[in-house]
C-alpha cells in the first residue's frame, strides 16, 4: 500500500489525499481556512473604519468595502 507524508506532516494514503497539481488536500484545505479567516478579518477592520466614519476612495471614486478588504488582505495576507 502506498503511503507517506507531505511536507507538514499529513499522511498521504493514495492519490486521493492529493490534488490535480499533486498539492496535499490536507495542506490546500489549512492554506484555504487560513485564507478566508484573514479575508474575513481585513472586511471587519474596513467595516470598523467605515462604521467610524472612514471612506475609501481613489481617485474621487468610492471604493467598494469588498475591493479595499481584498487589497488589505493580498498585502496583509496570512504569514505562515
Amino acid at each position: 500500500m502506498y503511503q507517506s507524508v507531505c511536507q507538514r506532516g499529513h499522511e498521504i494514503r493514495s492519490s486521493a489525499d492529493r490534488t490535480v497539481s499533486g498539492y496535499c488536500r490536507s495542506c490546500k484545505r489549512d492554506d484555504d481556512r487560513r485564507d478566508r479567516i484573514a479575508k474575513r478579518a481585513a472586511l471587519d477592520v474596513v467595516r470598523v473604519f467605515e462604521a467610524a466614519g472612514v471612506r475609501f476612495v481613489d481617485n474621487g471614486q468610492p471604493v467598494a468595502a469588498e475591493e479595499v478588504a481584498a487589497q488589505i488582505a493580498a498585502v496583509f495576507g496570512p504569514q505562515v
